[in-house]
């Protein structure tokens, strides 16, 4: 089954309502599952945690009347997904030993309740998505609407913020904290959070992967100079950043793969911009982290992706590995002088990024 969808699950936005972490880290936890999805949307479902790989815990076949039972275990506290036979994460949920149950959320998809950690996490999504769709639905046209842009804006990270503070000591806070508060976070930020939580929550093993994170973190923050890495080009011979990075252009290494949506969706406005700056010092290294190559390669040809092309290999110099990736779509923009200036751009933000450093419509 094919998982990649659920590197993008963590951006649904879902929540909860009360109760602290009961069980210790070295205890297991039965994590016990029904529910009824919308009419013939599977045919069968699976318990999946993520952490250094994909884990299918268990599987159900989805009865006539639509319902499921999903029971499996899991060492620690972790985050978990159900998720479809089409590879579609349906929900994300915190592992709990408690009766959970899948109920549709409306206007469309699922939610995990019934035990008290969930409910916690539920709320307090729901306050967060609440304060993210006022700021989506602001009217820009008016004269105040920056200013109540920037105040909701304080409200949501303030409202992270908080709800990290009151869970330290449970994984409703470290799910919150890895999957939202670290945007933007500096390393030294990072490590200031991480001291803050409970020692049982600093060893599990998703918080103990994320501290060795924040030591690459620190080499390839904005001001750095890029780090050296090995890919493999399109022709099967190794090359190395240095040969394209710190010579004089503006190169944007961009991480991504053929089954990565977000990374799809930016590739046309990319080829835009590439075509309008290339002549001008701009260059893309585009590195994928499919593992097809036969795939990647026909990907590359038939949607004429003319800049460099490369794939990561399993090398201990890998560039995912050397990045310290976490997801994709990722990247990198790199000075002619070799200095990292900025990073994880849409689309979007590149277009001025590059208007700013050449000149010219972005349009």
């Amino acid at each position: 089954m094919s998982m990649p969808s659920i590197k993008h699950i963590k951006q649904i936005l879902l929540l909860l309502f009360l109760g602290a972490i009961l069980c210790s880290c070295s205890q297991a936890i039965s994590v016990d599952i029904r529910g009824k999805l919308s009419d013939n949307a599977a045919s069968e479902v699976y318990l999946v945690v993520e952490d250094t790989q994909i884990d299918t815990l268990a599987r159900a076949k989805v009865g006539d009347d639509n319902t499921f039972h999903l029971k499996g275990e899991v060492t620690e506290p972790r985050t978990a997904f159900i998720c479809d036979d089409n590879g579609n994460a349906l929900a994300v949920f915190l592992a709990e030993k408690a009766k959970l149950e899948l109920k549709p959320q409306r206007p469309s998809g699922y939610m995990v309740e019934g035990g008290p950690i969930n409910d916690k996490y539920n709320l307090i999504l729901k306050r967060i998505s609440a304060l993210a769709e006022q700021a989506m639905n602001i009217d820009f046209e008016k004269e105040t609407a920056q200013e109540e842009y920037e105040s909701l804006t304080f409200k949501h990270h303030d409202a992270i913020a908080t709800a990290i503070s009151d869970n330290l000591d449970n994984i409703i806070g470290v799910e919150l904290f890895l999957s939202y508060e670290v945007r933007g976070m500096t390393a030294e930020d990072m490590r200031v959070r991480f001291g803050q939580f409970s020692k049982q929550m600093q060893n599990l093993s998703v918080m103990r992967e994320f501290e060795k994170y924040i030591s690459i973190f620190e080499k390839i923050e904005i001001g750095k100079n890029f780090l050296d890495a090995e890919v493999e080009s399109l022709s099967g011979d190794t090359m190395h950043l240095k040969e394209v990075c710190g010579r004089g252009k503006w190169v944007l290494v961009d991480f991504w793969a053929t089954w990565c949506e977000p990374c799809l969706e930016q590739m046309p406005q990319l080829k835009v911009l590439y075509e309008k700056y290339a002549l001008q010092g701009f260059e893309v290294l585009a590195i994928s982290l499919d593992k097809e190559q036969a795939r990647w390669k026909a990907y590359v040809e038939q949607n004429g992706l003319l800049w460099l092309n490369a794939i990561d290999t399993d090398s201990p110099q890998s560039a995912a590995k050397t990045y310290g990736l976490q997801s994709i779509p990722s990247s990198f923009l790199i000075s002619p002088e070799g200095k990292i200036v900025a990073r994880d751009l849409d689309a979007e933000s590149l277009a001025h990024e590059l208007e700013h450093i050449f000149g010219g419509d972005v349009h």
